[in-house]
């Protein structure tokens, strides 16, 4: 995919960008947006409209995956009938994905922790006969449908899709597969709590990506910093995503001593403390197998308790999923799509942009360049030859410049003698 290409087709709109919410600001998304470990995180901007908060992402993690480790792939196969591995390299996006979240002043809180409190809004499934509802049912697709094992376990949290994206642009799904089962007792996500589904594409979160190694998954403790800089787990715990209905997702608490520790988490996995309005955070619950465990014996591991890890939201969302375009239609599972809706606000002051990136709209676009690099080695000489291509956004020009490297010491030396 070529980013620059993608992000310059982001649409702009006439509207008066929302710099009054806190995470709308340059400052605030340059804190806490996450270039990913190995600096190749997904999102590649972020700005704020009138209503929402943007994200343009490539999915990707922005860390090394464990997922070789996985002993149980979620299953499915490839194209040539072979059984697929989740630790395979994933599938490359073809497009950027447009992630959009409502802003404080747009979502409304329930005020409840129910389960099913916005089961009604999970209107996008294809109702079989005598369904009123868009819960899973036998034979059915999972498509927009909500969990639900048909008898006494249902939580109103999509069943086949994400609840939310971490600050590096990666898709965090519900701690349950879509088979209503914690993923880490079926064994199919690595150390990070992710894997690739049977859809493939971009690895995907079913869990905290919390590590205690340093430079591990999305975040750790060398992540909860004081006002010095230093590490200090009794502060607040960082900013590690983005719910969809839009609250903020923070990590888990190292420490009781941190600010609203002693303000338990709600059904739906958040609270409000402090200066602190309502969010999630990820957590560590007390879970137990059940006899559809994929461990070595399934007989012998029913039962066991083990630590089950939550990604923020946890049985519900806490905010209302209806009419987040101040409408008369839910577009809640269509935002992500709509362009016209996602556009940046002409002349946008507050963005965040990867370096050597430029974004449509951003009042520095006209003077804007984009550079990309391109290493070509050619097999016969075994040089290499290196083009670096900027390219000023507004009007579309373009300047390169390559330089050739012989790689190879054997060329080296035949160039040496030559030239004596």
């Amino acid at each position: 995919m070529d980013i620059a290409t993608e992000l310059a087709k982001v649409k702009t709109q006439t509207c008066t960008q929302n710099t009054a919410d806190a995470k709308c600001t340059s400052a605030w998304l340059a804190a806490n947006i996450n270039v990913g470990r190995d600096g190749n995180g997904g999102v590649v901007a972020a700005y704020c409209t009138d209503r929402y908060l943007v994200l343009q992402t490539t999915m990707k993690p922005g860390w090394a995956t464990d997922m070789d480790d996985i002993s149980q792939a979620p299953g499915g196969t490839m194209d040539d009938g072979t059984a697929c591995v989740t630790g395979e390299i994933s599938a490359t996006m073809s497009q950027l994905e447009t992630q959009v979240f409502p802003l404080e002043s747009v979502y409304e809180l329930w005020g409840t922790d129910d389960d099913l409190q916005n089961k009604d809004y999970f209107d996008q499934c294809t109702l079989a006969s005598g369904e009123t509802l868009c819960a899973q049912a036998t034979g059915q697709s999972d498509a927009g449908r909500y969990f639900s094992d048909g008898a006494s376990v249902e939580y109103a949290l999509p069943s086949d899709a994400g609840i939310g994206i971490t600050v590096a642009g990666q898709s965090i799904y519900p701690l349950y597969s879509n088979t209503l089962q914690i993923t880490l007792e079926s064994c199919e996500v690595d150390s990070c709590n992710e894997h690739v589904g049977q859809g493939g594409g971009q690895p995907h979160l079913h869990g905290d990506p919390f590590s205690m190694t340093a430079g591990k998954c999305l975040y750790s403790a060398e992540n909860y910093t004081g006002t010095d800089g230093t590490e200090d787990i009794t502060v607040h715990p960082p900013v590690i995503g983005f719910s969809y209905d839009g609250p903020l997702i923070y990590g888990r608490y190292l420490s009781n001593a941190a600010p609203g520790f002693s303000t338990g988490l709600d059904n739906c996995g958040g609270h409000a403390h402090g200066d602190y309005v309502y969010h999630y955070h990820s957590q560590i619950i007390q879970a137990t197998t059940t006899s559809s465990n994929k461990g070595i014996s399934k007989i012998t591991n029913t039962g066991k308790t083990y630590p089950a890890f939550v990604p923020g939201v946890m049985n519900c969302w806490a905010a209302k999923i209806n009419d987040l375009n101040g409408g008369s239609t839910n577009i809640f599972w269509t935002k992500n799509k709509d362009k016209d809706l996602t556009a940046v606000c002409d002349g946008s002051t507050a963005y965040w942009v990867k370096d050597g990136y430029c974004l449509p709209g951003a009042d520095n676009y006209d003077t804007c360049t984009t550079t990309t690099t391109t290493t070509t080695t050619t097999a016969a000489d075994d040089t290499t030859t290196t083009t670096t291509t900027t390219t000023t956004a507004a009007d579309d020009t373009t300047t390169s410049g390559a330089t050739s490297v012989v790689a190879s010491l054997a060329a080296a030396a035949a160039a040496v003698a030559a030239a004596m």
